[in-house]
């Protein structure tokens, strides 16, 4: 049989307006949709997009069409051809479309499913990103656009026995990231202070702290206030609002964006601003003073050292992965960002139990002089034991634990691959691999291997995945620190 095939460019108020999204803190627009009733099978049915935030940031993975009353017969993973473009918003590049992102590629479709007259069209995860990496160093929401494309016919049944063909035209009321579904973004709200940061208001009366890594910040003077690249580049803020209530229960967490580096730390005084914010939190929602967690990656990693010396009674127990030390001068163009060897034995002081997570290379900083120099001072003296441990499903990298008798102190390193030379940030040379991973980005239930820079090792305390001997896993030791 011979089918048509019709475009309908999503969103526009005319065939060829295209349709601006993102995702973000939606309402869940897809869940009450008002759809044209018709007698023909035309209208306008309505189309909403979702998104999930990985390990390797946040990418649109599924589309939901509401059909209206009724069933709808003849969808498949073949039925609709979508592809999105993505332009950059912000910088030297502002208004272009965004160079690392192929916009002609149909997004590829990885599973359909059908509750009576609601389709959802699933993507592979892997494929259409919403931030953009801008070549001012940061990541940044994209403004995206989608086409919709459907081939064959469509057929609704509806509720007094009626099929009709489906030939109307597709629309969508969201015209930004905040308009569609992301519940690990929804999840928080946007706070706007001396140092901006997204909460989420939990139930009990704990509190996790994230610092982000260098690429998440804002621009100097805080010059977008956009407050959300911090949620969407990675699993930092998304874990702990999904898989670690586990373990925590609903916590209250927050966030931090910097108003351009925590590597001004020192320089432009972020600490006690975080402090006092974070002290707010804490009074204004009952939150008991013994138990606040920290955690943070790369710059948020040195942040996060920077906070437990500056106030070593706030954090019952920190997880710091790759605590990027050795850039903080370079990149503060300062001499005293990056703490001394004094200043870190404050760490022993501090009430704070600290577990360090790094790979055993890491392209961007050194671990001789980040994690492990970390290490080597505030277990000096001390007895020392190591445990290794195998790969498995889900993360695949191997990795050694080292622990000082008490458990008070643990760092967890983590074996990188396919080693080749770098150059690190003072141009010495080095060796910088990948480390493995494993994700289920084409939705289908089952894990693949998957490789990235060995920097990105917060993704095994972002899944708690680093163990001690004793078999205890990262947040479940930090919770009984």
């Amino acid at each position: 049989m011979n089918v048509s095939r019709r475009t309908f460019l999503v969103g526009g108020t005319s065939a060829m307006a295209a349709f601006l999204a993102g995702c973000g803190g939606g309402n869940g627009a897809a869940e009450d949709v008002a759809t044209e009733e018709t007698t023909d099978g035309t209208g306008a049915y309505e189309v909403t997009f979702g998104a999930t935030v990985t390990d390797a940031g946040q990418y649109v993975d599924r589309m939901i069409v509401d059909f209206g009353d009724g069933t709808i017969d003849g969808i498949d993973n073949d039925t609709f051809t979508v592809t999105m473009t993505s332009t950059v918003d912000y910088g030297e590049a502002k208004g272009e479309p965004y160079a690392y992102y192929d916009a002609t590629a149909p997004l590829e479709v990885v599973k359909t499913e059908v509750d009576g007259g609601k389709a959802t069209i699933y993507f592979n995860q892997a494929q259409a990103p919403t931030l953009t990496w801008l070549a001012e160093g940061r990541n940044y929401p994209a403004v995206l656009g989608f086409t919709v494309e459907q081939a064959g016919e469509l057929t609704l049944k509806t509720k007094d026995g009626r099929e009709l063909p489906i030939t109307g035209e597709y629309t969508s009321s969201a015209t930004s990231y905040k308009d569609l579904e992301c519940p690990e973004v929804s999840a928080f709200e946007d706070v706007q202070d001396e140092i901006n940061y997204q909460l989420h208001k939990g139930t009990n009366d704990k509190l996790i702290v994230w610092f982000h890594g260098n690429g998440e910040g804002d621009f100097p003077v805080k010059d977008t206030n956009n407050n959300i690249a911090q949620i969407l580049a990675n699993r930092g803020g998304a874990a702990w609002v999904t898989e670690a209530q586990e373990v925590f229960g609903d916590a209250y967490v927050m966030a931090f964006q910097a108003p351009n580096m925590w590597y001004f730390a020192v320089k432009d005084n972020l600490l006690e601003p975080c402090y006092k914010e974070i002290q707010k939190v804490i009074s204004d929602n009952g939150i008991n003073p013994d138990e606040v967690y920290l955690s943070g990656c790369s710059a948020g990693g040195f942040m996060s050292t920077r906070m437990v010396i500056a106030y070593p009674d706030l954090f019952k127990a920190a997880m710091i992965n790759c605590p990027a030390l050795d850039a903080a001068n370079a990149r503060s163009e300062s001499e005293d960002a990056c703490p001394t060897d004094e200043d870190l034995l404050k760490l022993k002081d501090a009430k704070t139990a600290i577990w360090l997570v790094q790979g055993e290379t890491d392209s961007s900083v050194d671990p001789e002089l980040c994690s492990k120099r970390i290490w080597n001072l505030i277990t000096e003296g001390t007895k020392v034991t190591d445990q290794h441990f195998d790969g498995d499903q889900g993360i695949a990298s191997g990795f050694t634990t080292y622990e000082t008798d008490d458990g008070r102190y643990k760092l967890s390193l983590y074996e990188t691959f396919e080693l080749a030379e770098v150059e690190g940030i003072s141009g010495e040379k080095r060796q910088g691999g990948k480390i493995k991973c494993a994700e289920d980005y084409n939705q289908d239930g089952e894990y693949e291997e998957v490789m990235y820079n060995d920097h990105w090792s917060w993704i095994y305390t972002l899944r708690n995945n680093p163990q001690a001997a004793d078999g205890t896993h990262i947040w479940e030791w930090a919770l009984n620190a």
